[in-house]
């Protein structure tokens, strides 16, 4: 009864697949150019110029190998390893399914290989790893399609090229550097056997792991290739007293931009649905809007800046996010001073924004009513709103100012009064159109002075201002303009808001400009005398009883050709760590060195 189970739940599996196979799965995938798929370099990140900047992996670069550079004994080390019957069927191997089935229902175990190289493949490239019988029968559906479309030794080629090896390295070429320090057309029998027999299981059978299991399962796979009459019994003797050598895996050193490459691997994943196993198995290219001279710039600028706050155990931290306003391409990120490859991005982290929220949270909403404008004047005395009372920093007021300079000295008084006139929810809907989360406590008075929530990180600040930057369109941050996918198709995304008028925007460059050129201006250490420069200071207190004490220094600024976001400061600030100085100093100063630097 067991075995004819078996045979009936083979024929229901064989019908279901041949059904399948006409279906939109083989038409999409007859509509990709395959002959791309047999690429398998490392995937290549490019700057703004078309250059490279990077290449992903994680120990040795891939390299793409062709069947023929392979020594035969090689290529049908994998097939006798992984599917024996290879050449002999179209994609599926029934028999193998059969025997898997039989095996289950008979014997009551599992049944290994039942998957063949053309299967492994199409999971590899297309499909998920999940476990459930809808993906194998697609799997078996893709592989069936992927057979019309290439020829065996194609299809070998890609898979070679395709899997993992362990300790970082896909692809046969990488592998072989790796393990064995030689090119994949050198190695002996002894070394084609291991590489074969890694992908079953490559952390544990990799020699950098283990050396003994590395051994044995080389010998697994050498019996193999001698039942199979691959090689002779003498060569199967001198192979197995080959000694296998422990290899010496490096770990690739991180970029000087690697805040920027570890934000294009995340962004790749959470806008473009590409895992980074995808983008470091290879083939993929990625442009974006790097510029590496303004890159350069910003690290000098923060490495270099000598902070008198810095403890022993704790240094000011810095983040940097400069954004083309034309684009929104990301030109260049600094992650932090002791920044780590994956770790604590400090230019897309928020903190609390001070007032350089005023810009977006009053001045351009109450120049879009088109009732207010840059010569308005504003009220600047002590002032109680119900039961807030907003102070000046230093409690210095100047009584009637106008719009223009209100900003540049970045009095408190008039942004809360403004924000009370035009409505807490202009100013609110204007940040969240900019693309910063607010919560709806923050719907109140304390938002014209940067009081939220859960902060604004340094990249959302550059995206909102380029609003006031690219004549009232907002372009949302992205680091990468398009990418390049294996098969050759191509997947940019790009999102703009027209938030503005033209004209006002413009205003607010006027405004923001004065808080850099005006002597009283607090953003006046940013002045460039080889470029027009417009921004706004931010400084948040650390508490109300040292107001000498500093928790958050901001510039975010701006040119024709860039939008920058500084944030300075402690990431554990308390009573022994705070900055003494405000938005101002610090931040204002290294805008200018940077800017006069990138020109």
């Amino acid at each position: 009864m067991r075995k004819l189970a078996a045979y009936v739940v083979l024929l229901s599996l064989s019908l279901s697949l041949f059904t399948a196979c006409s279906f939109s799965d083989i038409k999409d995938l007859n509509e990709l150019d395959a002959k791309k798929l047999l690429t398998a370099e490392s995937t290549v990140v490019y700057d703004g110029q078309g250059d490279v900047l990077d290449e992903l992996y994680k120990t040795v670069p891939r390299k793409n190998v062709t069947l023929d550079e392979l020594p035969d004994y090689a290529k049908m080390a994998f097939v006798v390893t992984e599917d024996k019957r290879f050449y002999h069927h179209f994609g599926v191997d029934i028999r193998g399914i059969f025997r898997a089935v039989a095996t289950n229902i008979v014997e009551r175990r599992k049944a290994e290989g039942a998957s063949t190289i053309t299967q492994q493949l199409v999971r590899n490239l297309y499909l998920t790893r999940e476990k459930t019988i809808q993906r194998k029968i697609g799997e078996m559906v893709m592989a069936v399609a992927l057979e019309r479309k290439l020829t065996k030794d194609e299809i070998l080629e890609l898979y070679v090229n395709q899997i993992y090896f362990g300790s970082g390295v896909y692809g046969i070429g990488a592998a072989s550097k790796l393990y064995f320090d030689k090119e994949p057309e050198d190695l002996t029998i002894s070394e084609a056997a291991l590489l074969a027999g890694l992908p079953k299981a490559p952390s544990k059978y990799s020699p950098a792991n283990n050396v003994e299991q590395a051994e044995k399962r080389r010998n697994v796979v050498l019996n193999l290739m001698y039942k199979n009459n691959v090689i002779s019994q003498e060569e199967l003797r001198k192979a197995k007293d080959e000694e296998i050598r422990v290899p010496s895996v490096t770990i690739k050193e991180p970029s000087p931009y690697q805040s920027f490459i570890d934000y294009v691997v995340k962004e790749a994943k959470d806008q473009y649905n590409i895992t980074e196993e995808q983008l470091y198995r290879g083939g993929y290219k990625i442009h974006t809007g790097f510029q590496e001279e303004l890159q350069a710039a910003i690290n000098d600028a923060a490495n270099d800046y000598r902070f008198p706050e810095d403890r022993s155990d704790q240094k000011v931290e810095v983040g940097i996010a400069a954004v083309a306003p034309e684009s929104g391409l990301i030109q260049a990120l600094y992650g932090g001073r002791d920044y780590t490859p994956k770790g604590l991005n400090h230019a897309v982290i928020p903190y609390q924004p001070g007032s350089a929220i005023k810009p977006l949270a009053v001045y351009a909403p109450a120049l879009e009513t088109n009732e207010w404008s840059r010569s308005s004047t504003l009220i600047d005395e002590p002032k109680t709103f119900n039961d807030y009372k907003p102070e000046n920093y230093h409690e210095h007021y100047f009584g009637e100012v106008s719009m223009e300079e209100a900003v540049a000295r970045s009095l408190n008084i008039p942004a809360v009064s403004l924000l009370n006139e035009i409505g807490v929810d202009q100013g609110f809907d204007f940040i969240e159109e900019s693309g910063i989360d607010l919560k709806e406590d923050d719907k109140n008075l304390a938002l014209a002075l940067g009081g939220t929530a859960t902060g604004i990180s340094p990249l959302q600040f550059a995206q909102a201002y380029t609003t006031f930057a690219n004549g009232g369109i907002m372009n949302e941050a992205r680091a990468i303009e398009r990418v390049i996918k294996p098969d050759g198709q191509t997947e940019s995304h790009k999102r703009s808001k027209q938030l503005m008028t033209a004209e006002n925007a413009q205003e607010m460059t006027d405004i923001l400009r004065s808080v850099v050129e005006e002597p009283y201006g607090t953003g006046r250490k940013a002045r460039s005398y080889e470029t027009k420069v417009a921004g706004k200071t931010g400084t948040t207190q650390l508490s109300e009883t040292n107001r000498e004490a500093n928790k958050d220094a901001w510039f975010v600024g701006y040119t024709e050709n860039t939008v920058m976001a500084i944030h300075v400061g402690f990431d554990r600030p308390d009573d022994q760590h705070y900055l003494k100085s405000s938005g101002g100093d610090a931040p204002a100063k290294m805008f200018r060195l940077i800017i006069n630097k990138a020109q």
